[in-house]
């Protein structure tokens, strides 16, 4: 394992553009502790602060944080396409496999590389959390109710690399890849806008589709307005859907067995 990953390794510092991504990436990350408490949106110029308003105290610090360090991981699933397309455009693939690795472990040295990412992204989200729970929060007494939403953020950053993982194999190209990426998206949430017409059902089949079901693992904070006269947080925690994990899972299994049965039976 360890060679592989070196092998890995030795890719990607070769190659500025992930050295910079995977830098800008990180360095967000690690950052972020101090970076929300400078966010103040502005609405018909007036300003909010986030921290006033409860965005960063315990239980709703660990929805907040994870939903918006959820939009940095494009960063990395251009590194993850762009490393293996690239396989194909300078044919180190082959030379690979002519040294003496087998395909199984191809695959293993990307899968590896996105798990380190994936692993790495949420042990810094899960500090920056805790971090600034304890720094805004006055006598806290649970400080990890909510914190189901670390599993959420690792499941479905997890999942979209392996997403990436296997468009890069199936595609090849690293634009037209990340074209799929972007549509993909665009095209369940219109599935599932299709099949909530005239429905009144609380469950949809097209949310167990890949990006719907993530969705449902990171959703978007919720508010309530009326507790801002009183000073108290306007934020709300959401249930967590513990049945999306399921799903993730089943989606992980399954990304990883098709990119494996594309790398095999397609010719190098």
């Amino acid at each position: 394992m360890l060679r592989l990953l070196k092998i890995e390794w030795n890719k990607i510092y070769n190659y500025k553009t992930a050295r910079i991504f995977i830098i800008i990436y990180f360095a967000l990350l690690a950052s972020m502790g101090y970076l929300v408490t400078v966010i103040k949106p502005s609405v018909d110029n007036m300003s909010f602060d986030l921290a006033q308003l409860g965005a960063y105290i315990f239980p709703y610090v660990w929805q907040n944080i994870t939903y918006f360090a959820d939009f940095g991981s494009i960063f990395l699933g251009v590194i993850i396409i762009t490393n293996i397309t690239n396989e194909y455009s300078y044919r180190t693939i082959k030379q690979n496999l002519i040294d003496g690795l087998t395909k199984k472990e191809f695959l293993l040295s990307k899968l590896s590389v996105s798990l380190i990412f994936a692993v790495l992204s949420t042990v810094i989200v899960f500090f920056a959390c805790l971090l600034l729970g304890l720094a805004y929060t006055q006598n806290p007494v649970s400080i990890f109710h909510g914190a189901e939403f670390i599993l959420g953020y690792f499941l479905k950053i997890s999942v979209f690399f392996l997403f990436c993982t296997l468009l890069a194999f199936w595609i090849r190209r690293s634009g037209f890849a990340f074209i799929v990426v972007i549509l993909w998206r665009f095209v369940e949430t219109i599935i599932l806008g299709i099949e909530k017409i005239g429905s009144n059902s609380t469950f949809y089949i097209s949310n167990l589709l890949p990006g719907n079901a993530l969705a449902h693992l990171l959703p978007v904070p919720g508010i309530k307005i009326q507790n801002f006269m009183t000073g108290g947080s306007i934020f709300s925690l959401s249930d967590f859907q513990y049945q999306y994990c399921i799903a993730a899972i089943v989606y992980i299994v399954l990304f990883t067995v098709l990119s494996y049965r594309l790398l095999k039976k397609r010719d190098l």
